[in-house]
């Protein structure tokens, strides 16, 4: 595999807890896997350092020869560069992206291959994630082709957001050593621009995302950011698989990153994460209202807009809401207004913590998820696991994997509405709200069902091989 980040070494989002996740359970079922991905400046902070393997690679990109080396912590690799990425973000800062981001990730795919080569050995599939690896297909067809290596390596590319796409300015062909032949409709060109996510999109043998949903979704005129026609095309090598989680990090009955752990038997120590939110967020005990979660990425995408155009009525409901994330600086900014102007009712945590994460995800009773679009998400998942029910927007994976409560046939893990609106997120919300205080026993019902379901990785492993095995015949096909 080659990712731009992968837990416990680097995240931005879900991408790394996927990878991470995917890596170690893809080992379990029998199959060699190797990561390679950046040594990050986070990546030396952690308990798995990595060690120097003393290998070093020369890489040629227009010309100029760029030094590698690389380093590992077990089956996971690290691409060392410390001009590229020994800095404080992983692709920008201050919200705005580095300037040098394409020759980095260029650098990247090429080191990469360079490191399977050298570390790895024949290698049956690489699988590649996101646009920051998008041009791996690319190579492995274009210059490759005939190595005795990687010539005979299938490839799978996986889109985990379709919006973020690596456009650059077509100028940046000649400074990754790329010829205009390949500035194309039919290859990386997209509306004057070089793309590299369609890299991917086009050489990859394989293409998959994120879930079913996101997979029919990213066809369509409106939601496929431009690259509709060309997935369209695609439609038969695209598959679409849910996204599991990581039951050893995300279980309530054994999570050690909270006061007290609990299960759908004995619920009791989920009041006990209740009140260590409140107060970790310094929200005062109004008695038994709930409280509503949400871990995020503060981008429009997760619905904040309507979070601003709903704000008063918000603060109006029987409950309080704990924000925790970090992103657009107009967000941040709002969030903290929001905070201060209804501190009994709403707390915000700016930045990242993987303690306070876990802790809104035991500590609430709702998790919201509003989303304009979610390609899977994790943490509706997490808080199903948890007991806490969400309230998301009908799209992508939040509408492959939650449904609302049927009372005759008592299924159901959650609340879920269908128009990116205001009024709908509320009226949805408001049910939930009033369900938990008029209701105690069919809300217990709906925890216990969600509590129940399984969303772990050993259900999604047998898709991801059956992607591989095709993805290996279409290559043999095609040699």
């Amino acid at each position: 595999m080659i990712t731009p980040e992968t837990t416990p070494f680097s995240k931005t989002g879900g991408l790394a807890d996927v990878c991470g996740a995917l890596h170690k359970e893809l080992g379990q079922q029998g199959h060699t896997v190797k990561t390679f991905t950046p040594f990050y400046h986070c990546v030396g902070e952690g308990k798995n350092r990595p060690s120097d393997t003393g290998k070093r690679l020369d890489v040629s990109i227009a010309g100029k020869i760029y030094k590698g080396e690389i380093w590992n912590s077990g089956d996971v690799y690290f691409i060392r560069n410390d001009h590229f990425f020994m800095r404080h973000g992983l692709y920008g800062e201050g919200g705005k992206d580095y300037e040098d981001n394409a020759l980095r990730f260029t650098f990247f795919s090429l080191a990469s291959l360079e490191a399977i080569r050298e570390i790895a050995g024949k290698t049956d599939i690489i699988h590649c994630h996101d646009w920051q690896t998008a041009l791996v297909p690319f190579y492995l067809k274009e210059s490759y082709a005939g190595d005795s290596c990687l010539g005979s390596s299938a490839s799978v590319f996986t889109v985990h957001n379709l919006a973020y796409q690596g456009l650059f300015p077509k100028e940046t062909l000649k400074k990754i050593g790329l010829g205009w032949e390949i500035f194309t409709p039919s290859k990386l060109e997209f509306y004057d621009k070089l793309n590299f996510m369609k890299g991917g999109l086009v050489f990859a043998d394989m293409l998959t995302t994120v879930s079913r949903g996101y997979a029919r979704e990213i066809q369509k005129s409106g939601t496929g950011c431009g690259l509709e026609g060309l997935l369209r095309e695609r439609r038969k090598d695209l598959t679409g698989i849910v996204n599991g989680i990581d039951f050893d990090d995300w279980d309530p009955k054994k999570d050690n990153m909270i006061p007290a752990n609990y299960s759908p038997s004995n619920m009791t120590g989920k009041a006990k994460c209740k009140a260590a939110l409140r107060e970790a967020f310094n929200l005062p005990d109004m008695g038994d209202i709930p409280l509503v979660g949400m871990v995020s990425r503060l981008d429009p995408q997760k619905g904040f807009g309507l979070i601003r155009e709903a704000e008063k009525k918000l603060a109006g409901l029987p409950a309080q809401f704990a924000f925790l994330g970090s992103g657009k600086e107009d967000i941040e900014n709002y969030l903290r207004r929001l905070a201060k102007k209804f501190p009994d009712k709403i707390a915000v945590s700016i930045g990242y913590s993987e303690k306070l994460a876990h802790l809104i995800e035991a500590g609430s009773d709702i998790y919201l998820m509003p989303s304009r679009y979610e390609p899977c998400g994790l943490n509706h998942l997490y808080s199903l696991k948890y007991g806490t029910l969400p309230v998301v927007r009908a799209t992508g994976g939040l509408d492959d994997t939650i449904s609302n409560f049927n009372k005759k046939t008592k299924k159901g893990n959650g609340f879920k509405f269908t128009l990116f609106s205001s009024r709908a997120m509320l009226i949805m919300l408001r049910r939930a709200i009033d369900l938990y205080t008029k209701d105690r026993k069919t809300w217990l019902l709906i925890q216990k069902n969600a509590m129940s379901e399984d969303h772990s990785w050993k259900r999604s492993i047998p898709e991801y091989e059956a992607v591989y095995k095709r993805a290996i015949k279409k290559k043999q096909q095609s040699s």
